[in-house]
């Protein structure tokens, strides 16, 4: 799992900022609807790098050799061994803290919830729904089955056009699936709680999701409803909740205020083909981001993690040296398979343990894993210093 994380980091990354940069400017142009699906490319840009999609590149054939002192095994591969348990150790932590904190604000809407009223005469409204004291502002929420909770005043607080409205802003969250895209979303950011830019990715996106509902319900509106949505909008500001919630997004938020109240105004044309084309587009530039991380190491496999074979016990006590050739293939997830021994020197003294060995090493993922990869391991009673150099030599042929 740490690995896969750590191999996300800079396709994500640079994802993020593509998308964050451009944001201003999809908003301008295209709207608030069209900026509000460009998000969908952020678990989209995960899946594909879950795919078995074929490789770029074949195997490299070359033997790469790695040697078996009898003393100490190799301490850097230790020290990363150990780093990536620690990491490990970390992320699972920060996982626990952030679920946490979501079961505690999802603890305090069941709680409003329990001792919310229902609302009468909302027989046309196909929603549950109910009338709070402490909250300050309409929104839905629960996946399976949603209720909306309103303040208390909200009949005396809002016109009866501008109630349809809000009304329908929030019944467009039910029926697009926003719910569920923020279950998602919750969970992108639980994986990935330890980079900055989801959090802020996340709050625009919640953002957006507000700015998107707004376009929907206006797309068909004249200018009076407009005003009289506008006008709700600010008196909703006045009572907003004071702090900001994964869970809820406060339907005055005064931050984006402004910018609700400026698109308002400006209503573009959406188009779903021409949407379609984009997101195409987009996966041909997500499998780009993902072509570094999923084409492996290149033409020379290169082990991320390797357990060091265990030198025998009988061999070490006749002061036996000698090495191993073997084959063997690695899957899409990076794991080792079919190990076979090609050549052993002495004939079977070291086969069972460079096995077993070889079988715990684990590889950079790749589309369609590798076949044919050879290494040679060198046992050896006084492991020859790197600062040498060394010369094969062969009788020529």
């Amino acid at each position: 799992m740490t690995n896969w994380l750590l191999g996300q980091l800079l396709p994500l990354s640079l994802l993020l900022v593509l998308l964050l940069l451009l944001r201003p400017l999809v908003l301008r142009l295209l709207g608030a609807r069209w900026q509000y699906s460009l998000w969908a490319l952020l678990p989209a840009l995960l899946v594909v790098s879950l795919l078995p999609l074929p490789a770029y590149k074949a195997a490299d054939n070359s033997i790469s050799r790695f040697q078996i002192g009898i003393s100490k095994l190799n301490a850097d591969i230790s020290e990363n061994l150990y780093a990536i348990d620690g990491l490990m150790l970390v992320w699972l932590t920060g996982v626990l803290c952030l679920a946490l904190l979501l079961f505690v604000q999802q603890r305090q809407i069941w709680a409003q919830l329990a001792v919310a009223t229902p609302l009468v005469n909302s027989a046309d409204i196909p929603l549950r729904c109910k009338q709070s004291d402490g909250q300050h502002g309409p929104y839905v929420t629960g996946l399976w089955r949603p209720q909306l909770l309103l303040p208390n005043d909200f009949a005396e607080r809002f016109s009866k056009e501008q109630q349809q409205l809000i009304l329908q802003h929030e019944l467009t969250h039910v029926q697009r699936g926003d719910l569920h895209a923020n279950g998602l979303a919750l969970l992108l950011l639980t994986l990935f709680w330890f980079h900055p830019l989801c959090w802020w990715a996340y709050r625009l996106y919640r953002q957006d999701q507000e700015l998107a509902c707004d376009a929907v319900v206006l797309q068909h509106a004249n200018a009076k409803q407009k005003i009289a949505y506008s006008h709700a909008l600010l008196s909703n500001a006045e009572t907003a909740a004071k702090n900001w919630q994964l869970l809820t997004n406060p339907y005055g938020d005064k931050h984006m205020m402004k910018q609700r109240l400026t698109l308002l105004q400006q209503q573009h044309g959406f188009s779903k083909p021409l949407l379609s084309l984009s997101l195409v587009v987009f996966t041909a530039v997500l499998l780009l981001l993902q072509q570094p991380v999923l084409a492996g190491s290149g033409d020379n496999a290169a082990p991320i993690s390797r357990v060091e074979p265990r030198y025998p016990l009988e061999a070490a006590q006749n002061k036996i040296e000698g090495y191993v050739v073997a084959q063997f293939d690695i899957s899409a997830e990076g794991k080792v398979q079919n190990v076979k021994i090609l050549k052993s020197v002495p004939a079977q003294v070291f086969d069972k343990e460079s096995v077993r060995a070889l079988e715990q090493w684990t590889y950079a993922k790749t589309m369609a894993g590798q076949q044919g990869v050879k290494v040679q391991l060198d046992f050896a009673m006084d492991p020859v210093d790197y600062n040498i150099e060394r010369v094969e030599v062969s009788p020529s042929k």
